[in-house]
């Protein structure tokens, strides 16, 4: 947090602001100190040109928009701050990825990272015939540095992708009707659905902060804003949605998407929702009838070793 604008100002202050412990010694000369109003030494400064700094870096807000949402894809730390510093992140702002094997934010360096905004991971793509198995959601940040401490704070979140439901396949019969999973959320796509030759359109997952779409035709799985529902019948599953916390897809009479933090619904032995839904943030997908499995869903905080501080939500494993 920046130090105060006016009035009194102590040098115990700007020792606190720098990650220094309140009544411990230190200097103007500080390195660290110094560093706060970009000086070389104690003699070209005042105490007045201490107000209002900040040792934080505040991550920039002035990029490009999508769906009316100020974001930022697949970043890393170090190129916004340098060791030791802190990068926050505003709650106005959503980090995300577009990939199930890259994390939205990547801490590289040893630093503090205090998130007020959104953090999130790609959601995996529900299974489709000759394809089966739903595919494992991504993390929403990865750790590949020591010495870093993340703050989660009140109101912000940080979620795992959620995983692709498996579909159904009747491998005995090949003409039989084959359902796609749902999408999880995270943006994961529904799976395609098949009867004999003809496939029957998936739901593509969301844009930030929206719902995935619904299967084609007008009967396939309903898109989430979480994790999508899957495909019954023959028909695509629906489309994982980048809303958090988000609610899973379905309204037809085929397997639900998770909500967030919720595993998507398992095919059960009814013909009509034989297919998983798409897990929700952070939780697996379902199990499609027979043999095809639910992605897992994406952690939320993945790598080295890390201290975690949370106040706010978290979905995936830490």
């Amino acid at each position: 947090m920046a130090l105060q604008s006016s009035g009194a100002i102590s040098l115990n202050d700007m020792h606190i602001e720098v990650g220094g412990t309140s009544g411990t010694t230190c200097s103007l000369n500080d390195p660290d100190i110094r560093a706060l109003i970009s000086v070389g030494d104690s003699s070209n400064q005042s105490i007045q040109q201490y107000y209002g700094v900040s040792s934080e870096t505040l991550l920039p807000t002035g990029g490009s928009q999508i769906n009316g949402q100020v974001q930022l894809k697949q970043i890393r730390a170090s190129d916004y701050i340098s060791s030791g510093e802190t990068l926050r992140i505003p709650s106005s702002m959503w980090v995300w990825s577009d990939s199930t094997s890259v994390a939205a934010l990547i801490i590289d360096i040893s630093c503090t990272v205090v998130n007020d905004g959104k953090i999130i991971g790609k959601g995996g793509d529900g299974g489709s015939p000759f394809g089966g198995h739903g595919s494992a959601g991504g993390p929403a940040i990865n750790v590949t540095a020591s010495g870093v401490t993340i703050t989660n704070s009140s109101g912000a979140f940080i979620a795992g992708g959620g995983g692709g439901g498996g579909c159904y396949q009747d491998y005995s019969n090949p003409s039989d009707a084959h359902a796609g999973g749902g999408g999880g959320a995270g943006g994961g796509n529904g799976g395609t659905g098949r009867v004999n030759s003809y496939y029957w359109q998936a739901g593509q997952g969301g844009a930030l902060n929206a719902e995935g779409t619904d299967g084609g035709n007008g009967n396939g799985g309903q898109g989430g804003g979480a994790g999508g529902e899957s495909g019954g019948g023959f028909y695509g599953g629906g489309g994982g949605g980048r809303i958090l916390p988000g609610v899973g897809g379905g309204t037809h009479p085929w397997t639900q998407g998770g909500s967030a933090g919720n595993a998507g619904g398992s095919g059960g032995a009814n013909v009509t929702r034989p297919a998983g839904g798409g897990g929700g943030w952070g939780a697996a997908g379902g199990l499609g009838r027979g043999q095809f499995l639910g992605g897992a869903g994406g952690a939320a905080i993945s790598g080295t070793s890390r201290t975690l501080n949370n106040s706010g939500t978290i979905y995936g494993s830490t």
